[in-house]
């Protein structure tokens, strides 16, 4: 029982930092776009790396959403076969779906951190806080899989009571 309750307790946590993180990168690029409309608009001019900012911030509230989506167990839905309304169902995937998702996202996180790094080392000099957004990829997929192993052990665990 004490694994299951930490599991809880680690995802819980988890998932408040990641929505905070989600709101925060939202509230950024709703204050950036409109800073953006007033600046085009009035000034006839824009932010300087607005447009890339944006960008990257999206995947800040996408990739957050993602593992949230995790956690209310609603980021893999079968609606035509209606086979995720099903508790026998749900009980008998749960454990290998949630792994083979970690297992991929835990594959994608070293290849992220690559790709990550090789931004870094080409960003200009005057640019390279844009290229610190995309950590945000490596950071993402170590989280998913983190979230699907803890998806998978509290499959095991609601399958054993």
């Amino acid at each position: 029982m004490g694994v299951l309750r930490a599991c809880r307790w680690l995802e819980k946590n988890l998932s408040r930092v990641e929505l905070g993180a989600a709101l925060l990168a939202y509230a950024i690029i709703l204050a950036l776009s409109v800073a953006d409309i007033v600046g085009r608009n009035l000034f006839h001019a824009t932010l300087p790396g607005g447009d890339l900012a944006l960008r990257q911030l999206v995947l800040w509230v996408a990739l957050p959403g993602a593992a949230l989506a995790v956690v209310a167990q609603r980021h893999l839905h079968l609606d035509p076969a209606n086979l995720a309304a099903r508790p026998r169902w749900k009980r008998l995937t749960a454990l290998p779906f949630n792994l083979a998702a970690a297992v991929v996202c835990a594959l994608l996180t070293p290849a992220a951190w690559v790709y990550w790094q090789d931004t870094m080392q080409y960003q200009s000099a005057d640019a390279v806080w844009l290229g610190w957004l995309g950590l945000i990829l490596p950071v993402a997929f170590g989280l998913l899989a983190l979230h699907f192993l803890l998806r998978a052990m509290l499959a095991t665990q609601e399958n054993a009571a």
